[in-house]
């Protein structure tokens, strides 16, 4: 079923990928909404992946592919495939994990008019990775989305239209996938399919692979992250900074004004300052926000306040990637 002759374009990138590749393949090439094109760019892979890829291109009319020609890297890989996208629509492949059958059908049904949609996606392993699932309903508001995207790239489909509203100098700063939901979310144009349209596949190779941390609360596991991510604050702070700087000039970059986006202005604006004053209205303006920031509404008021005052240091594990304590 094509809705309105909607054309998907769904994009990969490949970099030693062939471990997975063809069960991944063979779920986009059998989707129930007919597929446009697909357009996988590899990154100078050093296995079969590419050879894969050939063989799958000689199956199907449909499959588009490139090698690149100089590793780019995930980020500038992702958007030089994009750009040789030329469906209305894109959706966002990985290379290793499994899709339902009928994922692009169910998105298209319910992206409506918004310019981007996603869905839940289900982490599983198989070689002890430890993973961690989650079926809370997602917060995708601006006022959110700009301390962490709750949106894997892996679940995105979104109108071509949107790569071009991506100022160049993000690029350089942003992961492709947190630059279109902080596009999309200032205007409030996202749209959540409740349910589990892809199986997301945990493996201590994957590039977005991070060390878990226990989020489960209760006193002392509270204590133990007040003291972690104050020091992890201490250590990164001014990277902190320079991040909510560049957030800030992005969104201020977007024409038109809406609440929603104000605020999140106001808090990216806070949040890139130094000084005692600075903080104090970055506190005040989380504590009013609280039940926008967080990844879940906090039901228990008490508890949400306070959450919401430590947030301008806790926000700190957002970026506890970039910590020499948390590489693997």
């Amino acid at each position: 079923m094509v809705l309105n002759n909607r054309k998907v374009s769904v994009v990969m990138c490949t970099y030693n990928g062939a471990k997975y590749l063809k069960e991944q393949l063979e779920t986009i090439v059998h989707q129930t909404y007919p597929i446009y094109e697909l357009i996988v760019q590899d990154d100078c892979s050093t296995d079969n992946t590419f050879e894969i890829l050939l063989e799958y291109s000689e199956k199907h009319s449909n499959l588009f592919v490139s090698e690149n020609k100089s590793t780019l890297g995930i980020n500038k890989n992702f958007f030089s495939a994009m750009e040789r996208a030329t469906g209305d629509y894109i959706a966002i492949s990985d290379q290793d994990d499994i899709w339902e059958l009928d994922k692009i059908e169910k998105q298209m049904a319910s992206i409506d008019d918004n310019w981007l949609s996603f869905h839940f996606s289900k982490p599983f392993s198989e070689d002890g990775t430890i993973v961690y699932f989650s079926d809370r309903k997602p917060n995708y508001g601006i006022e959110r989305v700009i301390f962490q995207g709750p949106i894997p790239g892996h679940t995105m489909l979104l109108k071509k239209e949107i790569i071009s509203m991506v100022p160049e100098e993000s690029k350089e700063y942003f992961m492709y996938d947190h630059l279109f939901q902080m596009v999309t979310a200032a205007y409030d144009k996202i749209s959540f399919c409740d349910q589990v349209l892809v199986n997301q596949r945990r493996h201590f190779s994957a590039a977005t692979y991070t060390v878990p941390i226990n989020t489960q609360l209760n006193i002392i596991n509270s204590i133990k992250t007040i003291f972690r991510t104050f020091f992890l604050y201490i250590e990164l702070r001014d990277k902190l900074f320079f991040r909510f700087n560049k957030i800030y000039k992005l969104l201020k970059s977007l024409p038109g004004e809406n609440p929603n986006k104000t605020n999140a202005e106001k808090l990216a604006l806070y949040q890139s300052q130094k000084g005692a004053i600075a903080y104090i209205k970055l506190t005040i303006l989380c504590v009013k926000l609280r039940k926008k920031i967080f990844f879940a509404e906090e039901k228990n008021n008490l508890i949400s306040i306070l959450r919401a005052i430590y947030f301008p240091i806790s926000c700190i594990d957002y970026i506890r990637y970039l910590s020499k304590r948390y590489h693997i």
